[in-house]
């Protein structure tokens, strides 16, 4: 029989006396602003697009197979109005509005999408019900497609508010880790800085340390385990992520049958005991009816590989072409001023550990600056015939910065996740400014983007580079 570590347990008497504190009533409040924020906007959207593609079938000429008619205005005034709620009520029951799929990237996305699907196809089951409110097949098409582009508009301009008032501690989830092993650790740094994350980590609960103990950087040990209901009250946590393998099997299956009574104001998240697996997705699988993790042999995978791949091999083809002429002049110039090899070549590390050479333009004459060559750093123009990298899949637009074969060794305990991506010609460590100061701090935020990866994330970097380069900044660390 198992020895019960915890024989006065904390979460029977903590739930009779735990009151949620201000910080748990405003993050609520804030999850319902959100919810209602998304209702109305979406309901926007979809009057905007139903009307927008009402306008484009009837006024517009141009319009590709679509026949000239007049249309019966007093149908669409019925469908419209009817059209909204309905569709508000298929976003709902696609989980449109279930916190566990908002701001979570294209898989969000992907749900809008599918949501205006049903929607049209809601409307044209109402059309063939009723006769009289029989609509135009081309406005169905346009109104489907207005929607997808209207809504996902929308929802990706709420993204960016909300990531702002992170930054001003606004919509941050307070969070608990359960376990102070090295998985436990590694997941704290992981969720630093909370304005990127989302989720605040206030310390941790386990079962080896004694309280108080620091943890990572100033992170504590509050408690055990067993009074995990009372110190989430008192931080005002309203989640837990615990780390199976770090704490003991009677704290983790108290936690597991104490979770939908003595804890029913916390969400219990479990991570799973070797954290390598975080290193690429993993996606569920069920054997007959036992569900299982399936372990990816990729980060980004599927539709998200098809799209990065796609926007690299596009935008560096297009470099390459256009600033042909450009890349030979430079070429020319670095070779009158320098009389020396105009490329630089340093190995790298690619993806799963392959061995490659990044080029740039040579900007030191001699060991020495010369005038073009600061020019090229400050504007960041010798980094240009890194697109030919591109071009041959070693290098991605956006991703981790490249590891110096000489230095992986300092690197070595985050290569299975950083090196299960492209590095990239620019990424997190160009556009962070002083949240990017040194090493540690760089690899933090190439382990935040090589996880939480999204296409808007990279286009929102690509901007913020050229903005960067004009004002002459640089990576403030260098390899």
């Amino acid at each position: 029989m198992l020895r019960k570590l915890h024989p006065n347990s904390y979460f029977e008497k903590s739930s009779k006396q735990c009151v949620l504190c201000s910080d748990c009533v405003m993050y609520r409040k804030e999850n319902i602003l959100l919810i209602f924020l998304l209702l109305l906007t979406d309901a926007l959207a979809i009057a905007g697009a139903l009307v927008f593609a009402f306008v484009a079938r009837y006024t517009l000429e141009w319009l590709p197979l679509v026949e000239r008619l007049e249309p019966i205005t007093s149908r669409y005034q019925v469908m419209i109005p009817l059209a909204i709620p309905l569709w508000l009520a298929l976003f709902a029951l696609n989980r449109l509005y279930d916190k566990r799929y908002l701001l979570v990237g294209l898989e969000e996305y992907r749900r809008v999408v599918m949501g205006c699907t049903l929607g049209i196809l809601g409307v044209i089951v109402v059309s063939f019900i009723e006769p009289n409110l029989s609509i135009s097949r081309s406005w169905l098409v346009l109104s489907w497609i207005s929607a997808i582009l209207f809504v996902s508009a929308m929802r990706f301009a709420i993204r960016r508010v909300i990531f702002l008032l992170r930054r001003r501690g606004r919509f941050i989830t307070r969070a608990i880790i359960v376990g102070a092993n090295e998985q436990g650790k590694a997941i704290a740094r992981t969720l630093s800085p909370a304005a990127a994350s989302g989720i605040e980590v206030v310390g941790f609960a386990d079962d080896f340390l004694p309280r108080d103990s620091r943890v990572v950087d100033d992170l504590r040990v509050l408690d055990r385990p067993a009074a995990l209901a009372r110190i989430a009250a008192e931080t005002g946590a309203s989640e837990a992520i615990v780390v199976q393998g770090a704490v003991a099997w009677e704290s983790f299956m108290e936690i597991i049958t104490r979770s939908a009574s003595s804890l029913n104001d916390l969400t219990i998240k479990f991570s799973p005991g070797f954290y390598e697996i975080m290193a690429t997705g993993v996606h569920l699988s069920y054997d007959g009816v036992v569900p299982l993790l399936v372990l990816e042999k990729n980060r980004i995978t599927g539709l998200d590989a098809l799209m990065k791949n796609a926007v690299d091999y596009f935008v560096a083809a297009f470099v390459a072409v256009v600033l042909s002429p450009l890349l030979l002049l430079l070429a020319l110039l670095v070779k009158l001023a320098t009389r020396e090899s105009v490329l630089e070549g340093n190995p790298v590390l690619g993806r799963r550990e392959k061995i490659f050479a990044t080029w740039k333009y040579r900007t030191h004459r001699k060991g020495q600056d010369y005038s073009l060559g600061v020019f090229l750093y400050r504007l960041g123009l010798d980094k240009l015939p890194q697109i030919f990298n591109i071009l041959r899949g070693e290098m991605s637009l956006v991703g981790p910065r490249p590891i110096p074969v000489v230095r992986a060794s300092a690197y070595q305990e985050w290569l299975p996740t950083l090196l299960t991506v492209k590095p990239g010609l620019t990424g997190p460590w160009v556009v962070s400014g002083a949240a990017a100061d040194s090493i540690d701090a760089e690899i933090r935020l190439d382990l935040f983007y090589t996880r939480n990866w999204t296409i808007w994330a990279d286009a929102q970097i690509l901007l913020q580079t050229v903005v960067r380069l004009f004002q002459g900044e640089r990576p403030r660390v260098a390899r």
